[in-house]
């Protein structure tokens, strides 16, 4: 199986590129109706579809590969780094689809196997100034604190009616949802077990459900790189919503993709392509 597995991949190599973001496309496509494949009851467990805990600290180390790269990792660390992904694709990019979550995925893996010393995903998400929504939330000073707090005391409470309507409008969840996802980053930066979010609209349910799926299945074996190992990204759209102009580095860097609403960049001369060669990593906790 392994070797038909290498064989496919090296077809899809010798692809023209076209043909090769159609296989991407296809492969996730291919991931996101099934989710896990039968049988595959770890899969069927990290998505939420079968009940089970999160793994033990400790324990014995083997390989497991994520995007382009093989770590050495315990079932816990496993679990953590396959959350960071999942996290970090549903956040950037929950409503544009799973072609879209794959590939901001996709760069948080390229970042951590071309990195000058080895890293991981998670280590990858919560570096400074690189994620947005997994930023240090800034401080408020004191006084702006107090006129809030004592601006909303003397509101009338709301009625049942109002919190519901409130509660269903999508700015507020994603504003509820954007200090979770921060909450989280707190937790992974502190070493933890990042938690998923408790999410009230069914589609951020759905589409954090599909990125747990893509976050099992990251890697070339399954699902091809649709980026073209790109290791940046940004989104124009929300660029342009935010009145910000194009980012500075965009300008040194080669276009490689576009998908959903964002696009993606590498370095001109992309590093070696790493096909059935991959990288193996020992990291520590």
């Amino acid at each position: 199986m392994r070797n038909f597995l290498t064989t496919l991949l090296l077809a899809t190599v010798l692809l023209p590129a076209g043909a090769k973001a159609q296989a991407a496309a296809d492969a996730i496509d291919a991931a996101t109706a099934a989710v896990c494949q039968p049988g595959d009851t770890g899969c069927a467990r990290f998505v939420g579809d079968e009940k089970g805990a999160v793994p033990k600290r400790g324990g014995a180390k083997q390989p497991v590969m994520i995007g382009a790269s093989v770590f050495m990792l315990t079932p816990w660390q496993a679990e953590r780094e396959r959350r960071c992904l999942a996290l970090a694709g549903w956040a950037e990019a929950r409503g544009e689809g799973a072609d879209a979550m794959a590939a901001v995925m996709w760069v948080v893996a390229n970042r951590a196997a071309s990195a000058d010393q080895p890293s991981l995903p998670c280590r990858v998400v919560v570096a400074s100034g690189q994620f947005e929504p997994f930023a240090v939330e800034p401080v408020e000073p004191k006084n702006r604190q107090k006129a809030k707090a004592a601006k909303s005391k003397g509101k009338p409470k709301r009625t049942a009616a109002e919190q519901a309507a409130l509660a269903a409008d999508p700015r507020t969840e994603n504003k509820r949802i954007l200090a979770e996802i921060r909450r989280q980053a707190a937790v992974i930066r502190a070493g933890g077990m990042p938690s998923w979010p408790k999410l009230r609209l069914v589609p951020d349910q759905e589409a954090l459900r599909v990125a747990r799926g893509l976050a099992w299945n990251l890697n070339d074996d399954d699902m091809p790189d649709p980026t073209a190992r790109a290791s940046l990204f940004y989104s124009p759209p929300a660029q342009a919503a935010l009145r910000r102009q194009k980012p500075d580095w965009a300008e040194a860097r080669l276009l490689t993709t576009s998908i959903g609403g964002h696009s993606f960049y590498r370095y001109p001369t992309p590093p070696e392509e790493r096909t059935i060669a991959t990288l193996v990593a020992e990291i520590g906790e």
